[in-house]
């Protein structure tokens, strides 16, 4: 009789424990799906949104210098690197043919113009000759009136005073003849001269060699083209690098605006330079349209050089002690709205709450280059999160400005999630100030000071300067 309450204490007791066991499994299955967020706090910062592109180092005047005429490099007079000033000899070519050549066209015009004076003299003889013909007419016209002479003698001397006439005449036109000839032989000296001179090949401004493309001994053409023998450039204190702008960016780009140039040669030191010029030619490679930036550059050292491949990282827009959030609490989205999306229900991503759809990626593109767009944040409030419309402004891709939204400096926005109680994830509800961002995925996004009051310059993020 007394077996029987022995088994009821040992039923009891094994139903006690299957029934804490089944406590902890639920409660441990619990802990396990618990969502334990990542937050950063609304604050303020400094905001710099920058535009970096490659470009390539070239002198701001670069002039080659040709030559007119062809010939045999006779003598060179620099070489790379030299220091030339306007008007110094470079190079000569050999001058043989073209002083011949002058001879010859002095040679001409000396003949020309002797042929004008013998042509001026013939007019003198041929206009005495004329006035006697006339002269002898009138003395005609006076004997035939009183019988002296026949009619046939008047109309001889008449004859003769028309030949001689005419013949003055001619000799007046082989004046402007030879008049002209003269002009001819004078020109042919002066292109002589001109080819003579251009033998010499002078420097057209003050500055450096950069390029010597000929050789003494060397044969020049200038049948069809010019030859360029050398390459100069102003100085190699002032230059610039010319760079392509995408599209996407082209329209923050503005004349005036400062930039930071770095070269591989140099990699610890920064450039000062400032945009001169956005030219509005497009460049289409491949259906990528791209525009061109003179960005121009001062280095009184000049360690730039022609040629080299600058980094250039062009400020577009400053804005100081600005409402900011980092950039990752714009990714972010909670898992209900993750798989929502992915059945073909709610738009995934904080772009996509209030109907625009988006992965992380295009999301990321989005930021840097969209001010003014609205987007959807992720707020911690009361533990669950909150979806809230803003706008945003500029970004420094760690950080970006809200312009408008239900925000308030301090709050929490959920950069972040993970399941389970491990470590790393934000107490549910921990406050803001506390900065909590342990677990956040490696996204270069800089974490907020601790204990921010206020949410000053040191607010999440940083300036991203």
């Amino acid at each position: 009789m007394k077996t029987a309450p022995r088994v009821l204490v040992i039923l009891a007791g094994v139903l006690g424990a299957a029934l804490i066991a089944f406590l902890g499994f639920r409660i441990f299955a619990h802990s396990a799906d618990a969502v334990h967020y990542v937050t950063r706090p609304v604050g303020y910062a400094d905001i710099t949104a920058t535009v970096s592109e490659t470009g390539t180092v070239n002198p701001v005047n670069e002039v080659s210098v040709g030559c007119e005429v062809s010939g045999t490099i006779k003598s060179l007079s620099v070489d790379y690197n030299s220091r030339v000033s306007q008007g110094q000899v470079l190079a000569t070519i050999d001058p043989t043919t073209f002083q011949a050549a002058v001879n010859s066209a002095l040679a001409g015009l000396k003949q020309s113009q002797a042929s004008l004076h013998s042509a001026e003299v013939n007019v003198d003889k041929m206009k005495a000759e004329a006035d006697l013909a006339e002269v002898t007419v009138r003395r005609d016209e006076e004997l035939i009136k009183q019988g002296y002479i026949a009619k046939s003698q008047l109309d001889t001397d008449q004859a003769a005073s028309v030949a001689a006439t005419q013949d003055y005449l001619a000799a007046k036109a082989a004046v402007l003849v030879a008049e002209a000839q003269v002009s001819v032989a004078q020109a042919q000296l002066q292109q002589a001269q001109f080819n003579l001179s251009r033998t010499v090949i002078t420097s057209p401004i003050d500055g450096i060699v950069l390029a010597r493309n000929v050789s003494v001994g060397q044969t020049v053409a200038a049948s069809f083209q010019t030859p360029t023998l050398f390459t100069l450039a102003t100085n190699l204190t002032d230059m610039q690098v010319d760079t392509s702008v995408d599209e996407a960016d082209v329209g923050s780009v503005r004349a005036g605006e400062s930039a930071l140039i770095t070269v591989t040669a140099f990699p610890n030191v920064v450039f000062k330079g400032l945009v001169q010029q956005l030219r509005v030619d497009p460049t289409v490679t491949q259906n990528v349209v791209t525009y061109d930036a003179v960005v121009a550059v001062h280095d009184d050292t000049g360690r730039l050089l022609p040629g080299m491949t600058a980094q250039v990282t062009i400020d577009v827009g400053t804005h100081a002690n600005v409402l900011s959030i980092p950039t990752a609490a714009l990714l972010y989205r909670p898992y209900a709205f993750r798989n929502a999306g992915a059945a073909g229900g709610l738009a995934p991503g904080g772009f996509g709450f209030f109907g625009g759809g988006g992965s992380p990626s295009a999301s990321a593109s989005n930021v840097a280059s969209a001010p003014g767009s609205p987007v959807t944040v992720w707020s911690l409030r009361a533990g669950r999160p909150v979806p809230v419309r803003v706008i945003i402004g500029l970004s420094d891709n760690q950080n970006v400005e809200i312009t408008s939204g239900d925000l308030q400096p301090g709050e929490p926005v959920i950069v972040a999630q993970q399941r389970g109680n491990g470590e790393g994830g934000a107490r549910r509800g921990a406050p803001a100030q506390e900065g909590r961002g342990e677990g956040m995925p490696p996204s270069g996004q800089s974490s907020g000071a601790a204990g921010q009051q206020g949410g000053r310059a040191g607010a999440p993020g940083g300036a991203g300067r």
